[in-house]
């Protein structure tokens, strides 16, 4: 998927992006004048992947036939032919038959012994949720076992980013341990609308397969899609309405995804344990009006608005050493537009506006310099970059004026006058260590005093003796 789901409360409005790099989109909540019989549903913009209207969507249901859709993805991206047949073995689905819920098993006519291709049983399994084509191919792409084909599911769900759901079968038989989300869901459908053939196969209205078998079918062996909205003569057709998987489970409910375009825009829902009947009980097919209820509201009361221009400007900032300004304008890097609700008032939106400071020359036309988040009813819309509107040049002399005035206050003047002081402290200490050394050089040596060793010495020392008397 190019985008995960994010849920909000009730609902939230689709936001169109210009440019992804520059425009960060919000949730904001819009609430319906109605509520869904489903109890958990979810509204998706197809074309922004954002989400429109949300209820219940983290909690856990179990999906029922819906389980097909990962099947399907897991047998489309490890399919090298499609056209590849494969012959139905009878014993492989028998047991299906005896099942504690069986209005729960639906079945496309498969015998045993037909050969249909992984194509064909593709349209069986998402048109008719056939218990038969689900199994054949999950014994195929599972190598002889379901129990490691159903591991691939899971293995592959958390791979796209699932993470509260859980499969247990294939067939999407009732297990209170098999359990899956609608934001789940949306992430697995969203990711098999990427894959060929996905898409096509799963909205269908009806298919003829071409079965080697084919004439061991006495009557037209036709798959229909069982989701009601896309058959003309039904009274649930709605117009633009498309596939894509419905499941039923007698425990729980009725769930539905599905999908519907109209004047070029396109949406997704999933619902899921829709109740059977009124509460007068009375059959009821909610999951299909809830669909319907959901797609007309969307339809109807949402519009694209443009909300921000890219022309509107929204504010100044002071620019230091400017040669011909010291401001510049700044405006929004794009425009900025959504499907907004007709209920709300788009002159309730504010702008809170955010700006750089100390800006300094050179600024080049569409530099980034602030942003504006739009807000409604104190939620988040979109936060949208503020670029400059013109160039302003560096002018030299105000850039070393400037240099020299704040050199002073800078962190290099403090570093120069400690470095002075430790050079100058390191001089004088070395001036008065050689000073010592000089010194010491100096100083006279001890006087030396002969013994007289001879008689002539003696007298001559007598000699002077008598000369200092006199004296």
């Amino acid at each position: 998927m190019k985008k995960r789901i994010v849920p909000i409360f009730l609902s939230m409005l689709l936001v169109c992006c210009f440019c992804v790099n520059t425009l960060t989109a919000g949730a904001i909540s819009f609430t319906p004048n109605f509520d869904i019989n489903s109890a958990a549903g979810l509204l998706i913009n197809l074309d922004t992947d954002e989400v429109v209207y949300q209820k219940n969507a983290d909690t856990q249901y179990m999906p029922g036939s819906l389980v097909q859709i990962m099947e399907a993805v897991i047998v489309l991206e490890n399919c090298q032919n499609l056209g590849t047949r494969i012959t139905a073995d009878g014993s492989l689905y028998a047991k299906y038959s005896d099942s504690e819920y069986p209005d729960d098993v639906r079945y496309a006519d498969i015998r045993d012994h037909d050969t249909l291709t992984v194509e064909e049983l593709l349209y069986a399994m998402m048109l008719t949720s056939s218990v038969e084509a689900s199994v054949m191919l999950a014994n195929q792409f599972g190598n002889g076992s379901m129990s490691a084909f159903v591991d691939m599911m899971n293995t592959r769900a958390q791979e796209l980013g699932c993470t509260q759901t859980h499969f247990t079968n294939v067939t999407g038989m009732y297990d209170i341990a098999q359990k899956t989300t609608a934001n789940d869901l949306a992430i697995i459908v969203r990711h098999a609308m990427t894959l060929n053939k996905f898409e096509q196969i799963a909205t269908t209205v009806s298919f003829t397969p071409f079965s080697a078998n084919q004439e061991r079918h006495t009557d037209e062996w036709v798959w229909t899609h069982s989701n009601l909205m896309v058959i003309p003569n039904s009274e649930y057709h709605m117009e633009g309405a498309k596939g894509i998987k419905t499941a039923n489970i007698t425990a729980q409910g009725r769930n539905i995804i599905t999908e519907a375009s109209r004047d070029g825009n396109n949406f997704l829902v999933i619902l899921l344990a829709a109740p059977f009947e009124d509460k007068d009980g009375n059959l009821k097919y909610y999951h299909i009006e809830d669909a319907t209820t959901l797609f007309d509201w969307v339809f109807t009361h949402f519009s694209f608005k443009t909300l921000l221009s890219d022309t509107a400007e929204l504010g100044q900032i002071s620019v230091r050493n400017g040669s011909n300004t010291d401001y510049v304008l700044v405006k929004p890097v794009k425009s900025f537009g959504m499907l907004w609700y007709d209920a709300a008032d788009a002159n309730s939106i504010t702008q809170d506006i955010d700006l750089r400071s100390n800006v300094s020359a050179p600024v080049k036309k569409g530099d980034v310099l602030g942003t504006v988040t739009l807000k409604f009813s104190g939620e988040e819309v979109a936060t949208v970059d503020l670029v400059a509107t013109s160039s302003v040049e560096l002018s030299q002399f105000k850039y070393y004026l400037a240099l020299a005035k704040h050199f002073p206050k800078t962190e290099w003047l403090l570093r120069a006058i400690l470095f002075s002081v430790l050079f100058c402290a390191i001089y004088i200490a070395l001036c008065a260590y050689s000073h010592m050394q000089y010194l010491k050089r100096r100083k006279p040596a001890t006087p030396v005093h002969l013994k007289p060793n001879s008689a002539a010495a003696l007298r001559e020392a007598r000699k002077a003796e008598h000369r200092n008397k006199e004296k």
